[in-house]
């Protein structure tokens, strides 16, 4: 796993944050492990092999990753699969947890520095490095350009457009959280007059919104968990996309939109999500152009023979035409 991330130029100067282990994609099923700002590693486990091993996981990783403060995490409903109890997160020792919580750690992605929060409790890192290509993508693509970010989180796209020449970026979350750190974010970077973030309910702000922009991205958290509720999440992911759309300059604009829900992604090859996104168009009567379909970082590998659902993440990029 190591080589691997070496072999991709990980870390850089530009590129602290990034994913060390992916599960499946590196042979270790229910391990995944994200290294930030070369200070923390973040060990997820989800397998019983990873608890009854942790001191010899926890062994190697201090042996390639010298200096870094390691943090394990659990997800209890899997280990509960695999027939373990584990005790609760509040059942373990909290001697200095609560400043600990609170002390962000500064990441780097793109040359953008980012607060996190790895010592939260909970299974997850804070960090969201699987979209790292594609805020990349949308950088190279924001000079000039006025930018909406739908379902912002800690302002991953807008920053990365704000650095590279976008005239205004608009981010919009629904976790006051989140804004607050977005805010701390775009200050960090020296980029606080060129963004602004908004708490509000997407579907709220794009109802209300009278301004269009050059460029809009949306990318939601995951709206279908599992294959039963794909049919009631394809019908959001529909009105989302058809709302946003609509935001597209008249003159025409870029469009990127991301589902990270596996049962949506993998449905019809793929084909179900842009099929969606189509009739999204329809219904928001603007039309579009397919440009170019990616997915997660190649930090996050993948092995599709033995574990086909580690391609959960779409971002589809589309030229929207002038009315």
């Amino acid at each position: 796993a190591l080589k691997t991330r070496q072999a991709l130029g990980l870390p850089s100067d530009t590129t602290d944050t990034y994913r060390l282990v992916n599960g499946e994609g590196d042979g270790l099923s229910g391990l995944a492990v994200d290294v930030i700002g070369n200070k923390v590693a973040v060990i997820m486990s989800s397998a019983a092999w990873c608890q009854v091993h942790q001191p010899t996981i926890m062994e190697c990783l201090q042996a390639v990753l010298p200096g870094h403060e390691l943090i394990w995490k659990t997800t209890a409903a899997r280990l509960r699969q695999d027939g373990m109890e584990i005790p609760n997160d509040d059942d373990e020792d909290d001697d200095g947890g609560d400043e600990a919580e609170s002390l962000p750690i500064v990441g780097m992605e793109n040359g953008i520095k980012f607060q996190t929060f790895p010592h939260l409790k909970g299974q997850k890192t804070s960090v969201y490095c699987d979209q790292r290509e594609n805020r990349w993508d949308v950088a190279q693509l924001s000079k000039g350009k006025r930018v909406l970010d739908l379902c912002c989180y800690h302002g991953g796209f807008s920053l990365n457009a704000a650095s590279h020449g976008a005239t205004c970026v608009v981010g919009v979350d629904s976790s006051e959280e989140a804004i607050e750190t977005c805010v701390k974010n775009a200050a960090l970077n020296g980029l606080q007059d060129t963004v602004t973030f908004v708490k509000s309910d997407i579907s709220d702000y794009m109802k209300d919104c009278k301004s269009t922009f050059d460029l809009v991205i949306l990318d939601p958290p995951k709206l279908a968990p599992s294959l039963s509720g794909l049919a009631k999440a394809s019908r959001k992911y529909h009105s989302l996309n058809r709302d946003a759309l609509k935001l597209v300059a008249e003159k025409g604009g870029l469009f990127m939109t991301c589902s990270c829900s596996a049962a949506m992604t993998q449905k019809d090859g793929g084909k179900f999500f842009l099929q969606t996104v189509q009739q999204a168009s329809l219904s928001a009567q603007r039309e579009i152009t397919l440009m170019r379909v990616s997915g997660a970082a190649p930090c996050h590998t993948q092995s599709p023979v033995s574990f086909p659902a580690g391609n959960y993440l779409t971002a589809a990029l589309f030229y929207v035409h002038a009315k």
